[in-house]
């Protein structure tokens, strides 16, 4: 189907769920154009086929990525039965993929309903954050500090069909709590008796000193905390408080006088990209609370086992194992979650809703390090093929004089070597795995340079499993019932996904997109760098040779996930179960 030349723009919204719907749907393909009548600056079209509704629809492609991190424009336009070709948008496609049987027939009708109000409300919420972030590029002047970075990242997880669906947020509450937003906002501390808290800690603090310690921080807190004699001190994230104290169960114990709410504290914290997960520059700690609403394919609740491995990955690096891999990689820093509260329900059963984890905030004070994370560099602007990332390799190039084609593969090659290496190195010699997606690496920057990694959301840690032994020297509990443990063949698979497919490759893309290399020979050199890292004597090489030797790489399927209306946390056992297979772009062809 041919269309007319016309003016077109990147579409965040409508790039986020192609770029989902492809990965796991085979009624596509992608053409080259070469007939003069595409629209402008776009050198491919995406051909999604209909059959039950004798449709075509095209949507012009602005950058066509061999590692599937394609940017998708609009207008896109459908064809029915071969016919004129008229505009569609983003709610009529997803209204017309219900149809096909390979895809709505995978649903049940109220799973369909609510996947579909997902898709409408994150395009919402896409469109009004990019007119509220109107032109803001804070990576084009400097390294900005850590939490403008995290604000950066506006639209959410770059290949999900709803990656800013929020179903139990209103408006007003992505305005006021959102990362989006980078809008400050007070916690709501309780005073609750003793005997209803519950807790652990590695550190050498208690978990209830650590909140203690946050208090301090607040002068007005104080005074009132200090009236509260004989209670320990919880931190709630507001809008969770405000939800838990409609709960019965909590209002008879508030009643009772054994929970006493304080109020609310200073306006002085701020959501990092989780948006779970809050920040003050003044803290030494982190706080990731449980919220009762689903983000992108899962309920946030906080679980006391994903608390367990925070604190055992805590002791596990503070001793041998965590010295030996700091010697191996000294710019690899893992941000420890040594402690968690929680209140226990009268029957002594430990309430979810309220737990909240203490994670080590290294970005505090006047004079913290820059960092940004991995999502908000690869994240492309509105209406445009440039990226966060783009932005800061041209600003290196005009500050050294330089040709950015050049810059952008010099930095990938640090890249590379400060935020990848690590990973491999602490899965093939020391059997660790880490949760190392996009969202979970954030890179600190020196004059716009790689310089160290910080790696965050220990409590999805897992293990080798042919490293247990050797591990268990040191941490006797590694590989306990609730562990995540894997053997060599499926610890690769996962780190291809998680460290290559939604880590390092969409880097590759970003720079591609904005003309600041081939991808071809991006990725030549992204290949070199993994044949050199296969060279060093390294214990385990299943992964390495996995990646240098297999024509596919495993990929999770978030498209059919977010369909089914599944909770990733509850109602997934095996995470393999659900991957697809991409080509790997740094197989030999």
């Amino acid at each position: 189907m041919l269309m007319s030349v016309e003016m077109v723009k990147y579409d965040p919204a409508c790039s986020r769920f192609l770029n989902a719907l492809i990965r796991e749907w085979g009624g596509w393909r992608i053409v080259e154009n070469g007939d003069g009548t595409a629209p402008q600056g776009c050198t491919h079209t995406l051909c999604l086929l209909l059959p039950a509704s004798h449709a075509e629809i095209s949507v012009p492609v602005m950058h066509h990525s061999m590692s599937g991190s394609h940017a998708f424009a609009y207008p896109m336009h459908i064809s029915w039965d071969g016919g004129t070709p008229k505009p569609v948008t983003l709610p009529e496609l997803a209204i017309l993929l219900m149809r096909e049987p390979d895809i709505g027939g995978r649903a049940l009708p109220e799973a369909q309903r609510i996947f579909l109000t997902r898709v409408l409300d994150s395009a919402g919420a896409i469109a009004e954050v990019s007119q509220a972030a109107g032109v803001e590029r804070p990576f084009a002047a400097g390294d900005p500090g850590f939490i403008e970075a995290e604000k950066a990242l506006r639209f959410g997880h770059a290949v999900h069909p709803s990656p800013r669906s929020r179903d139990e947020f209103t408006n007003e509450d992505s305005r006021r709590y959102g990362p989006e937003y980078g809008n400050a906002f007070s916690l709501r501390w309780w005073a609750v008796d003793p005997v209803l808290l519950a807790g652990d800690s590695a550190a050498p603090v208690s978990a209830a000193q650590a909140a203690r310690s946050l208090v301090a921080l607040d002068p007005a807190l104080v005074g009132r905390a200090e009236a509260e004699a004989g209670k320990e001190l919880m931190p709630l994230h507001p809008w969770q408080a405000a939800r838990l104290m409609q709960e019965p169960s909590i209002d008879a114990l508030m009643r009772a006088d054994r929970i006493r709410d304080l109020g609310l504290g200073d306006p002085q914290w701020r959501a990092t990209t989780s948006l779970r997960t809050v920040y003050s520059a003044d803290a030494d700690w982190m706080l990731k609370f449980s919220l009762s609403l689903r983000l992108t394919n899962s309920r946030r609740l906080v679980e006391e086992h994903e608390c367990a491995r925070g604190l055992s990955v805590y002791r596990l690096l503070a001793g041998p194992v965590g010295q030996a891999l700091e010697a191996r990689c000294p710019g690899f820093h893992v941000m420890g979650e040594p402690a968690w509260l929680a209140l226990r329900a009268p029957d002594g059963s430990i309430i979810k809703e309220t737990m909240v984890s203490f994670r080590e905030n290294p970005f505090r004070g006047a004079h913290q390090p820059k960092a940004a994370v991995l999502a908000a560099l690869c994240e492309r602007h509105q209406d445009d093929r440039y990226s966060h990332l783009a932005d800061l390799v041209r600003r290196i190039a005009k500050a050294e004089g330089e040709a950015p084609e050049r810059v952008a593969e010099r930095w990938l090659g640090r890249f590379l070597q400060v935020a990848i290496a690590p990973f491999l190195i602490a899965q093939g010699d020391f059997g660790l795995l880490f949760g190392a997606h996009q969202q979970n690496l954030v890179l600190g920057l020196r004059e716009g340079w790689p310089d160290r990694l910080y790696f965050r959301d220990c409590q999805g840690t897992g293990y080798v499993r042919s490293f247990l032994p050797r591990l268990r020297e040191h941490l006797p509990e590694a590989g306990a019932a609730m562990d995540h443990v894997f053997g060599t063949q499926e610890a690769a698979r996962i780190v291809g996904y998680y460290l290559f497919v939604n880590g390092a490759f969409p880097v590759v893309g970003a720079l591609a997109a904005a003309g600041l290399g081939d991808e071809d020979r991006l990725f030549a050199r992204f290949r070199a760098f993994v044949e050199r890292l296969a060279a060093e004597p390294i214990e385990d090489r299943t992964c390495l040779d996995y990646l240098l030797s297999s024509p596919t790489i495993g990929a999770k399927g978030n498209f059919m996930i977010s369909l089914g209306n599944i909770n990733e946390n509850t109602d997934v056992t095996d995470p393999l179960a659900g991957y697809v297979q991409l080509p790997n772009p740094l197989a030999k062809r």
